[in-house]
């Protein structure tokens, strides 16, 4: 039985572990930490046109014209406007 099984038990005992062990459970640890981040950042967010306009500093009539000059397109869902943060961030690191 390893760390994690216990963990996942509701036994009330006490343990005894080994270095190797520990080191085993903190690498599980830390696999399981950053698959849960990459996950997060693979996970795209979108913004209104209001979000939008506030981060980059301009009106939402330049996002209007943007969209026009196919600089920053948007998704439409239904009638509205949703824009990815991934572009967004491209726009404002200068790769737009």
């Amino acid at each position: 039985m390893n760390i994690n099984e216990l963990i996942n038990t509701d036994a009330n005992i006490s343990v005894v572990v080994s270095v190797a062990d520990l080191k085993e459970f903190a690498l599980c640890v830390v696999t399981e930490a950053m698959a849960a981040k990459e996950a997060e950042k693979n996970e795209e967010k979108y913004l209104t046109p209001d979000d939008v306009a506030d981060m980059v500093g301009v009106s939402k009539n330049t996002l209007w014209r943007w969209e026009k000059e196919k600089y920053l397109i948007p998704i439409k869902v239904g009638r509205k406007s949703r824009y990815k943060l991934s572009d967004v961030k491209s726009i404002l690191e200068g790769r737009g």
